[in-house]
């Protein structure tokens, strides 16, 4: 027994006794986490990654430079081969930009050129059986009907913002809360710390006792009944402080697994401060939508222009058309190329399309199944704004109970340790009893640890609330 008591003291020793110059600051344990834990590293990436995908989905409206290649070699029947040839050897080049505007217009403007080859057919008919074809083209698509005034291309836009503002929320929220959980991994691992002082103080105190009592047993001054009762006392203390001990291994794990980084630390916490940097603390500044709302929001929005989207591919399609090129053709490339040049051999296209789906029923039935989803989506936003300002409301009275009940507790260890140090004086004087002692000296520590507690559960409600503050942590 003695020797685990002189183990159990020891280790006390060691861990109290670390040069408070190596003590962590919350600011240095946050910049480990943060250099070193992969999921805090991986949301801020993430998160800022989503940042500049934000304007993506204007992509959509930018040019496009698109380049085609194609070689034919058409051997089918012909009705007249002295014309017509047995084989037709076709290369196609097509170059050019294309566009989506916000009015709903499709337009391309392309470089297209043919280099043909006609075999088996009569020389006499057909003395150019080799020749270039170069055609300088415009052409526009314009809706009508399904994305009229550019109504489709807007909600695709819309739809595509809204998804990756929603993650890009979500992964800031999730960043601050992996942050918020490294903090009171901090405050853990601290207040078990603090907490094993007072349990090592109260071990050494129920260990004089019973020391002096088994003095005064030995000299027939008190009855054995004081001495077992200290006794009981001491091994009561014995199991708080293998208590805290284990709570702090285990607060000390999580500290490192936390920081990604292992060793035995001692916190600077709030030491030399007391508990009146958190007393004079007010609440954080609450920003009007937190990110997860705002995420919520974002997916609202998203669910509108998803609705408006499958609209419009329901609708029928209504398109006006048209093409405008100049052409060049000869066995030379200069020749077909300063033809085209010249515009002497326009060609032009106006036309129509119109496509409707049939099925008439299943579309209405799709409409409101989109106007069900808007719907929902909604109730959702709605319904966390609520949760999130009854959890703002709930935690502003926690954090204000808390305050009360860390004031309170103040003084009731200064009361508790005036009344300790009272009896003891009355118990030198045999003026009380040993019990009344032990009892009293109980009562102090558990005012000790209860300050302790209601510290560590205010800052816990503090950095809840840090949620709310809307800014990056």
């Amino acid at each position: 027994m003695k020797i685990q008591r002189a183990a159990v003291l020891a280790l006390s020793v060691l861990l109290i006794s670390v040069n408070d110059s190596k003590a962590i600051t919350m600011d240095e344990f946050l910049s480990q986490v943060m250099e070193k834990n992969g999921a805090v590293k991986g949301t801020k990436i993430s998160y800022e990654a989503k940042s500049n995908r934000l304007s993506e989905a204007t992509l959509f409206f930018k040019p496009s430079y698109f380049l085609n290649g194609e070689y034919a070699d058409d051997q089918r029947p012909t009705t007249a081969p002295s014309f017509q040839g047995a084989q037709t050897l076709r290369h196609t080049l097509r170059t050019g930009l294309s566009q989506n505007f916000r009015t709903g217009t499709k337009a391309s403007l392309s470089y297209n050129l043919f280099k043909t080859q006609i075999n088996g057919a009569n020389p006499a008919f057909l003395p150019n059986k080799k020749f270039f074809d170069i055609a300088p083209q415009i052409e526009f698509t314009q809706s009508l009907w399904r994305n009229f005034l550019g109504s489709e291309f807007e909600a695709t836009e819309k739809a595509q913002m809204a998804q990756v503002e929603s993650s890009r929320y979500l992964e800031q929220f999730q960043h601050k809360q992996l942050l918020i959980q490294a903090e009171n991994a901090y405050w853990r691992l601290y207040f078990a710390q603090t907490s094993l002082k007072v349990q090592t103080e109260s071990l050494e105190r129920a260990k004089r006792l019973r020391e002096w009592n088994a003095k005064r047993v030995r000299s027939n001054l008190t009855d054995e009944a004081d001495l077992l009762q200290a006794e009981a006392n001491l091994q009561l203390r014995e199991i708080d402080y293998q208590d805290t001990l284990t709570e702090i291994d285990t607060a000390l794990r999580d500290f490192n697994s936390i920081r990604e980084t292992e060793g035995e630390v001692m916190l600077e916490g709030t030491r030399d401060r007391e508990s009146n940097y958190i007393l004079h603390a007010s609440l954080p500044p609450k920003a009007q939508l937190r990110e997860d709302v705002l995420a919520q929001l974002a997916n609202q929005k998203m669910a509108l222009a998803q609705a408006e989207l499958g609209t419009q591919r329901n609708r029928p399609n209504l398109e006006l058309y048209g093409t405008y090129s100049i052409n060049g053709r000869n066995e030379r490339y200069q020749l077909a190329y300063d033809q085209s040049v010249g515009a002497t051999r326009p060609m032009s296209i106006i036309g129509m399309r119109f496509v409707t789906p049939l099925d008439v029923g299943s579309m209405s039935d799709y409409k409101k199944a989109y106007a069900r989803e808007v719907t929902a989506s909604e109730m959702s936003y709605k319904r966390k704004a609520f949760e999130v300002e009854k959890e703002w409301e709930i935690l502003s009275h926690r954090f204000d109970n808390f305050k009360q009940r860390l004031k309170l507790s103040q003084k009731m260890v200064s009361v508790q340790e005036r009344k300790l140090a009272t009896e003891k004086r009355r118990y030198d004087q045999g003026r009380t009893t040993t019990f009344q002692v032990l009892q009293f000296e109980q009562d102090f520590a558990n005012a000790q640890l209860l300050k302790l507690r209601n510290e560590r559960e205010l800052i816990t409600v503090y950095n809840q609330l840090k949620l709310f503050s809307g800014v990056d942590l």
